[in-house]
């Protein structure tokens, strides 16, 4: 995953180098999880269950080896954002590229649907003047998601 990297319309510009993530053992294959038909339907289920600040609809642009990767996502807060595809490999990547955030210290929180997910990355954004984190756990229950914790 090297030479990923993550460009917010808010934030700073993160470059994230590679890092092994995985599913941990008993979870639900990612065919399983919940799917949306787009992101506005998505982003409707989400931000029902979360306090997202409706000025923050800025979105990130992920670029990878052979540039920007097919994604649409909208801010809930500075440092939590839901992502929406179009197709698996942009979600796998987008999430590989997310979770290797988590090497820089701290975590980086999933709550994973078949075709989205919802990252927390409070704890390892760099430069956010205030990172508000959001328990994506309580999410993932309430929309039957998985939840994941990288490390």
């Amino acid at each position: 995953m090297r030479g990923k990297r993550i460009v917010s319309a808010i934030g700073p510009v993160l470059l994230l180098m590679g890092a092994g993530t995985g599913c941990a053992a008993g979870q639900a294959p990612v065919d399983e999880l919940p799917s949306y038909s787009s992101l506005e339907d998505a982003r409707q289920a989400v931000f029902d269950h979360l306090e997202c600040r409706e000025e923050l609809l800025g979105s990130t642009v992920v670029f990878g080896s052979d540039g920007p990767m097919s994604t649409e996502s909208v801010k809930c807060t500075p440092t939590v954002e839901l992502f929406y595809f179009d197709s698996q490999e942009a979600r796998t990547d987008t999430y590989a590229v997310m979770a290797d955030a988590a090497e820089s210290g701290g975590s980086v929180y999933f709550a994973e649907g078949r075709n989205w997910f919802v990252v927390d990355y409070s704890e390892v954004e760099v430069g956010s003047a205030n990172p508000v984190p959001i328990d994506l756990s309580v999410l993932s229950e309430s929309l039957g998601t998985r939840f994941t914790e990288v490390k």
